[in-house]
């Protein structure tokens, strides 16, 4: 199947679902990480660029790498939102 652009709105629900929240935003791009005391936390934030309705492949694949998801759990899960 092959991952595909997404849209932005839909990509934040499946972030918060796996338990990210939002951080802060600095330009056009809003960063999500888990909360300050939460073992899971990335040393790394995820970010997302809302400037634009859909994110870019090259921006999914480099944030599935920070938060260590593969693209087949990432695929399995996003289809529900």
């Amino acid at each position: 199947m092959g991952i595909k652009p997404i849209p932005v709105d839909k990509f934040v629900r499946w972030l918060e679902s796996r338990g990210l929240s939002y951080q802060r935003t600095k330009a056009s791009h809003d960063h999500y990480n888990y909360p300050e005391r939460d073992p899971r936390r990335l040393t790394r934030n995820v970010t997302v660029r809302t400037k634009y309705k859909d994110i870019p492949l090259f921006h999914i694949h480099t944030n599935l790498q920070t938060m260590g998801v593969t693209k087949a759990e990432f695929e399995s899960e996003i289809k529900y939102f």
